[in-house]
């Protein structure tokens, strides 16, 4: 196999004493182990002699493993995280709907003193029923807030954000209706692509449509239908007509620019989340937006983040595998999927033979270049699925998805060769190097020996055991 991206750190000048496999691999086959797992061979399962029980076993069926996920710190959208951004939005408007209700009472004032000091009736005449809509309005949303604030629901019930805009157009409406003649009901539809703007950006695309339809459909019949209460010329059904065309082209731009605006917030929020609590595995598309703006380059900046975040703190330096911690969060998630799926997972351990003597006798920069060679080899070796990370030092570990016995020591032997037959250093002088891998893969008996925390340690545990006895049985080797 070649590596032409992994050069020697450090030349070589002389040929290592003894060149060659760094030990004779037998023939002769052990004896079979208790357990029926395939005993311990040196060389290729294929040296085995048939019916010495070498064969790995069958996958046989999946067994489920009793993990539980830890607890969420928060939700999405409309849960528990979700329903207090909410809460905190509805809190904080009210402030704007107590100006509007106080507008309304301004407003009813100043068209009593009109009539007073003039004489006139029309627009005056309403000034009453203003004053009680705005009152009116002020104690809806006092009502709301004390219910947000002192309610004993855990999360904002999933249709108050349309109840509160369907409150806020019919305030909008009475108002326009008791201060404005019938060709001024046009008012309405401006405010309500004022508030539809606000609950695409606040609460989603539902309640935005729902308020766009309701405002058009409310000036319609106060135009076409309902008696105006300030005389004067109403509007034809062709300017009613035209009306509403410029407003449903106007509150369709809104949509397309903002329609989206909520969920993409949400899942950026659920990704942050993510990375807070230290799970840097997801993902989030910000290549595939079709109207990048301002909140896509915020994604794409967070996006990075956590690249660099993995960089630092997930990958070892040297090799560019996973680092311990890595691989700890990595596992663990391995299991719980593994649990939900009722499917198989195998853990390999293996480290370089005779690493230290590499090092005494070439220099630490020739064993580091040994060690990134031996993790490029794993690396094109494993699937895209498969994790490959680096304990310390000349230990490695793999974590196999979806895979039983017999493709964990497939996958083993296959890696094995690929070490064996590659040739490390340069033209001049050239070095064998031979690894020996330990296999492990979930049972039953793993789950219920402990508590769930306590598999990917298992598998970790079983894994290193089967390492030591590959080195034990003369190195360049595997065992299951």
């Amino acid at each position: 196999m070649e590596l032409p991206s992994v050069n020697p750190l450090h030349p070589i000048a002389r040929p290592m004493p003894g060149a060659g496999r760094l030990a004779e691999l037998g023939t002769r086959p052990p004896a079979a182990r208790p357990d029926g797992r395939p005993p311990v061979y040196g060389g290729s399962l294929a040296d085995a002699p048939l019916g010495s029980g070498a064969e790995a076993p069958a996958a046989g069926p999946a067994h489920e493993w009793p993990v539980s996920d830890p607890p969420s710190r928060g939700g999405t959208a409309g849960d528990g995280e979700g329903g207090g951004a909410e809460r905190d939005v509805l809190l904080w408007q009210r402030w704007a709907r107590y100006v509007g209700a106080a507008l309304m009472c301004g407003t009813a004032v100043v068209l009593h003193r009109s009539v007073t000091d003039t004489g006139a009736g029309g627009a005056g005449r309403g000034w009453l029923a203003l004053v009680a809509l705005g009152l009116a309005y002020a104690g809806v949303t006092a009502m709301v807030a004390w219910f947000l604030r002192y309610g004993s629901a855990q999360t904002v019930p999933p249709r108050l954000p349309a109840l509160v805009m369907a409150v806020d157009l019919a305030a909008a409406a009475g108002a326009i209706y008791l201060t404005s003649a019938a060709r001024d009901y046009d008012r309405l539809l401006i405010l309500g692509l004022l508030v539809s703007q606000v609950a695409a950006v606040y609460y989603g695309l539902p309640c935005a449509v729902w308020g766009l339809a309701a405002t058009g459909l409310t000036y319609a019949v106060a135009s076409l239908v309902v008696p105006a209460t300030i005389p004067g010329v109403p509007p034809s059904v062709g300017t009613v007509a035209a009306d509403l065309t410029t407003f449903a082209f106007a509150g369709a731009v809104l949509l397309y620019t903002f329609g989206t605006f909520r969920t993409r917030m949400n899942a950026l929020r659920r990704f942050c989340r993510d990375v807070e609590i230290g799970d840097l595995g997801g993902t989030l598309d910000t290549q595939s937006e079709r109207r990048p703006d301002d909140l896509t380059l915020l994604a794409r900046s967070v996006d990075e983040m956590r690249q660099r975040l993995i960089e630092l703190i997930g990958t070892d330096p040297l090799t560019g595998c996973l680092n311990r911690r890595a691989l700890e969060t990595r596992l663990a998630r391995d299991c719980r999927q593994a649990r939900r799926r009722g499917t198989p997972l195998a853990v390999l351990a293996l480290d370089v033979d005779h690493f230290k003597s590499i090092n005494d006798n070439f220099g630490h920069p020739f064993g580091d270049y040994v060690l990134q060679a031996v993790a490029e080899i794993m690396k094109e070796t494993a699937r895209d699925t498969d994790a490959v990370a680096r304990l310390g030092g000349d230990e490695f570990i793999l974590v196999l998805p979806d895979t039983g016995w017999q493709g964990a020591t497939a996958f083993a032997e296959r890696l094995r060769r690929n070490v064996d037959d590659h040739i490390f250093g340069d033209a001049v002088t050239s070095l064998q190097v031979t690894i020996s891998v330990g296999v492990a893969v979930a049972r039953a008996q793993d789950a219920q020996d402990g508590p769930d925390a306590r598999i990917p340690d298992v598998l970790l545990a079983e894994a290193d055991r089967s390492l030591y006895r590959a080195k034990s049985a003369g190195r360049n080797r595997i065992s299951a």
